[in-house]
């Protein structure tokens, strides 16, 4: 089982350190779907034994997700967890995911256990085959030898959308589908935004009486219930200060005005409280700027992303912090990556990164400074629809991180690295330097962002390739 162990993606797990705080829905919403979702799994003759989760982008797909896996965990029915997270080097493909899953599911199950550790031990590079092969020996053929469970185990796939390409994302689609027309004990939930190349695969006519399709509603009952206690919450932190927000706070109008403006899109809300909760600025401030945002505009999320960033200072040199963290959650080969490295890739004042990123706390979560010697902590974007705003000119304009300049910028940081490194006699130090310039270089090459052409550095940039 070591050789399996070593393959595992932690992070990806529904209970992980690293997505904690995980997303939760709030106390008293998303009963139905909960509801719902459990009776799917408890039912002895389900009509389907593949439900697909479905919603738009920020309308609490993870957050139901994370609930129903935690709730099968509890009754010794989950049997594996898997939450995808674009761009991250063990969450954002599937190099991880079988092996992942096998894991967890020898551990769930001691039916399993036997089987899936042979598996394992009589191909030692199963770990490195293809797709279909490792879905066959690790996850297929343990199920279809071992004795049945007294029930189905439960199998959480949240994210499928944000894995690499959509051709990956179609194979795990198709694999999954055949292991249920073996009728393995299983029982999977996959969760993804409503994609078409999606859609193609999970309304064939080999999914017919497979696959139940669940879409989530937008639900502004549930949207005011979380921010009135929201509020609530903040009005009582400020009341503790000796800060007094008034009696009723916010306003009736100002509430309706926000339920209106987050069109049950839970991601909208999410970002408003966060945003207030910055304690650096006074929150009647905050909840006037939300406030005075076109109410007109039909893209709120939009516009409300822009009024975070354009509250920064030092436009230019904001956007290449943001195009360098944008780049960094698709760098193959780095793990991790945190503000102090940031500010000594792009030539920054030490501290510059973080003080960035202190006015972006509704967008970003940063990881502490101690994590940088113990347990290193990413730097993520708190959610996807901020990238997809991001890397989009008509939406985010200026704020768009994919202009050329930005390219250009980014590539002659890591020429200058290479050109200086660190006076520094702490060989870990050295260590994180020659893994950020070899992974930064590796994945501008690979992707085919820039043309090194006649760089005189280009022959050190190749030796790196081949290390």
């Amino acid at each position: 089982m070591n050789i399996l162990y070593r393959y595992v993606a932690m992070e990806a797990l529904h209970d992980s350190g690293e997505r904690f705080p995980e997303p939760a829905c709030h106390p008293g919403t998303r009963t139905q779907i909960l509801e719902d979702l459990r009776a799917w799994s408890i039912d002895t003759t389900p009509e389907s034994t593949l439900l697909w989760l479905y919603g738009s982008a920020g309308v609490g797909k993870s957050a139901i997700a994370q609930m129903f896996a935690g709730d099968c965990q509890s009754r010794n029915r989950l049997g594996a967890s898997f939450f995808f997270r674009r761009g991250h080097p063990r969450r954002g493909t599937w190099n991880n995911l079988f092996t992942t899953i096998a894991y967890q599911l020898a551990h769930s199950l001691s039916e399993l256990f036997l089987p899936i550790q042979q598996a394992a031990e009589n191909d030692k590079l199963v770990v490195g085959r293809a797709m279909k092969v490792q879905f066959q020996k690790l996850i297929i053929e343990p199920l279809r030898n071992a004795p049945a469970p007294e029930f189905p185990t439960i199998i959480v796939l949240d994210g499928l959308d944000e894995c690499e390409d959509y051709t990956t994302q179609q194979q795990i689609l198709h694999l999954f589908i055949r292991a249920l027309q073996f009728d393995l004990p299983v029982r999977i939930l996959i969760s993804s935004r409503p994609e078409s190349h999606l859609r193609e695969v999970l309304e064939t006519q080999d999914t017919y009486g497979l696959c139940r399709q669940y879409k989530i509603s937008t639900d502004s009952a549930a949207i005011r219930i979380y921010l009135q206690d929201e509020f609530k919450r903040i009005q009582l932190q400020y009341t503790a200060r000796g800060i007094d927000l008034g009696a009723v706070w916010p306003p009736a109008e100002a509430l309706d005005h926000l339920v209106t403006k987050s069109s049950g899109i839970f991601i909208y809300a999410a970002t408003v409280i966060r945003f207030m909760d910055d304690q650096y600025s006074h929150p009647t401030d905050q909840l006037q700027s939300v406030l005075s945002l076109d109410p007109r505009s039909t893209a709120p999320l939009d516009d409300l992303y822009t009024k975070i960033l354009s509250a920064l200072p030092q436009e230019q040199q904001q956007l290449r912090i943001l195009h360098t963290i944008w780049r960094t959650t698709d760098t193959n080969g780095l793990e991790y990556i945190n503000p102090e490295e940031i500010d000594l890739l792009l030539d920054l004042h030490r501290g510059t990164c973080r003080i960035t990123l202190r006015a972006l706390q509704s967008l970003f979560s940063v990881p502490p400074i101690h994590h940088r010697l113990a347990s290193p902590k990413r730097i993520q974007f708190l959610h996807a629809s901020f990238t997809d705003y991001l890397c989009d000119p008509r939406r985010s304009g200026q704020w768009c991180v994919s202009m050329p300049w930005l390219q250009s910028d980014y590539l002659h940081s890591i020429i200058r690295m290479l050109s200086t490194p660190p006076v520094t006699s702490n060989a870990r130090n050295f260590y994180r330097y020659d893994a950020l310039t070899a992974a930064f270089t590796r994945n501008l090459i690979i992707s085919g962002v820039t043309q090194l052409g006649s760089c005189p550095l280009r022959s050190s940039m190749n030796h790196l390739l081949k290390v």
